[in-house]
């Protein structure tokens, strides 16, 4: 009797042990990837001729020579949609194109990436950070469904929407600022130039400006790669949301149709995915970011029209 209530806890015991030792304990989706937060930086209404596509990218040599030797740049880049400001940003945040009123009047009728991570990841932090006041309505939208829901911090123009642009540098410090002292997982930042020096017909002061968006980034990229929570954790999307009207159709000075000059931007992406000091010339579009964005962060997008961008990643 003894003999066999022994062997039957034996066999209990080695079951066990067998079923422990061969049933995996699936991995979480977060794992995946080894980023776990994401800056998106929008350089507002450069040409691509003055960026990437001039001869050594003498406009932006940090972009250039620093951030791009560590990450992806894609000569082949787009908006596809309208070429202004607010519905280039909606496209960057949405995976949608819609052409959202330019003014900052409207709220888009679906909700951008920043509600549908806050509605998944309710302990996480997101930021709207815009030296443009309109773009704050990036952060809400007119969908029943998520209007006032999951919304997004935002730090926008003076002192929100419809108080009026504000310098480029003061977006950056705020933007330091959010960093060191919440290190929020997703991010979007919005400086406005060299589109506000463009619409003066300023032609130097256009190119001046590249260059400094250009310095601020690199401060920006700098940070992250100095930071102890950022490092090795953090992508970075460089982009633009518009470029400006090529030399045929009305010169650097305004945009909003559908010329060479206003759809291909620059695009530069970094991160601990991605690859080393690629470039690429696939078609890719606006609308790819913010797909791309809710892979690695693992939400999901509703009605998004994107694509993963798999030609970043290693």
């Amino acid at each position: 009797m003894k003999l066999s209530l022994f062997l039957i806890i034996l066999s209990f015991l080695l079951y066990s042990c067998s079923k422990s030792e061969t049933t995996s304990v699936p991995t979480p989706a977060t794992e995946k990837y080894k980023t776990k937060h994401v800056i998106v930086i929008v350089m507002d209404g450069a040409r691509y001729t003055e960026t990437w596509g001039l001869t050594n990218q003498l406009l932006i040599p940090n972009i250039a020579n620093n951030i791009a030797p560590k990450g992806v740049v894609n000569t082949n880049f787009r908006n596809n949609g309208a070429t202004w400001t607010a519905p280039g940003h909606l496209a960057i945040c949405s995976g949608q194109y819609f052409n959202l009123n330019n003014g900052g009047g409207q709220l888009p009728p679906f909700p951008t990436m920043f509600q549908y991570y806050n509605e998944t990841h309710p302990t996480k932090n997101s930021w709207i950070i815009a030296s443009k006041d309109k773009l704050e309505v990036l952060a809400n939208t007119s969908d029943s469904s998520y209007n006032n829901l999951y919304l997004p911090n935002t730090n926008c123009g003076n002192s929100g929407l419809g108080s009026g642009y504000r310098k480029d540098s003061i977006t950056l410090d705020v933007a330091l600022n959010v960093f060191t002292n919440e290190h929020p997982n997703l991010t979007l930042i919005n400086f406005r130039e060299p589109d506000y020096t463009a619409h003066t017909n300023d032609s130097l002061g256009y190119i001046q400006e590249i260059k400094n968006v250009d310095s601020l980034i690199n401060i920006i990229f700098d940070f992250v790669e100095n930071d102890p929570i950022y490092n090795g954790r953090t992508s970075i999307f460089i982009t633009n949301d518009h470029g400006m009207h090529d030399n045929q159709n009305g010169g650097f000075s305004s945009h909003g149709d559908g010329c060479e000059g206003c759809r291909h931007i620059l695009f530069t992406a970094y991160g601990p995915d991605f690859k080393n000091g690629e470039i690429i010339n696939t078609a890719y579009e606006q609308i790819d970011i913010a797909e791309t964005i809710s892979e690695i962060l693992n939400f999901n997008l509703p009605n998004s029209n994107g694509e993963v961008m798999l030609d970043l990643f290693e």
